[in-house]
């Protein structure tokens, strides 16, 4: 008679494949997370150079017509790194209102 200690091909084949579907499943979830994550995280940039040029207007009575107005000087009001989203994407100024280019 033959005494089964382990796991026959066919079994391992079939648990490997149960795993891949599930991987296949769950990977496109994760990815897409990281897409609302930094778009999500460009939307709170905007609000911080928003503020910033709020802050620029009251100290200086005028508003910034560039965002290179609020990183440069003395003592700025943003980071370089602060004038660009997580996503990439270059932050500019019109009318008083930063938006994504």
């Amino acid at each position: 008679m033959f005494n089964k200690k382990g796991f026959t091909l066919i079994e391992m084949i079939f648990c490997i494949s149960v795993i891949l579907v599930i991987l296949l499943l769950v990977i496109p979830n994760v990815t897409s997370k990281n897409t609302v994550v930094k778009n999500k995280g460009c939307e709170a940039q905007i609000e911080v150079v928003n503020s910033q040029i709020l802050l620029y207007e009251i100290e200086n009575g005028k508003l910034p017509t560039k965002i290179s107005d609020l990183t440069s000087g003395s003592d700025p009001y943003l980071t370089e790194k602060q004038g660009v989203c997580p996503n990439g994407k270059k932050i500019s100024i019109k009318n008083g209102q930063a938006y994504v280019r």
